[in-house]
């Protein structure tokens, strides 16, 4: 059994180890997009050929962008960046081409894995892995046998 528990604390110390390297090889596949919430995708067109850019604002201000956004669903403030979507979901427009805009439908159970959700939960395995690899390797020392004591010598 102290086996056991030895090759299962090394083993818990490794994953504690390897979460946040592979949270970062993870988090640098990500891709800035507006996370919007999304109209159907028929509408596009239609809010396209009716899009008139607000008066006054460059293409480089945020509410150029936001009418940009309306197009495609409700606009968001920031870029968030995801992982593991593939790229067809991903939507460009001619009208502002440097950003990339990703049409999520939550109402569809549609929920694009977001790079700090991989962090959360990368440091809580390190947390998790740490302390169950240190009880492990603690549980084998002390279930370690001690050596029999040498038989006492006969009485003369």
């Amino acid at each position: 059994m102290n086996k056991a528990f030895t090759i299962l604390g090394l083993l818990s110390l490794a994953l504690a180890a390897l979460a946040l390297p592979a949270a970062w090889a993870i988090a640098s596949t990500a891709t800035d997009a507006y996370m919007i919430a999304g109209k159907e995708k028929g509408t596009w067109a239609v809010e396209k050929e009716l899009f008139e850019p607000p008066k006054g604002v460059s293409k480089d201000s945020k509410e150029y962008r936001d009418a940009v956004l309306r197009i495609y669903g409700v606009p968001t403030d920031e870029p968030t960046k995801v992982v593991f979507v593939p790229r067809d979901r991903f939507e460009h427009t001619d009208l502002l081409p440097s950003i990339t805009i990703l049409p999520v439908y939550k109402e569809k159970g549609d929920n694009p894995l977001q790079v700090k959700t991989v962090y959360f939960f990368a440091t809580r395995t390190v947390l998790g892995a740490a302390v169950a690899g240190a009880f492990l390797l603690g549980l084998a020392r002390a279930t370690r046998r001690k050596p029999a004591a040498p038989p006492a010598p006969p009485a003369a």
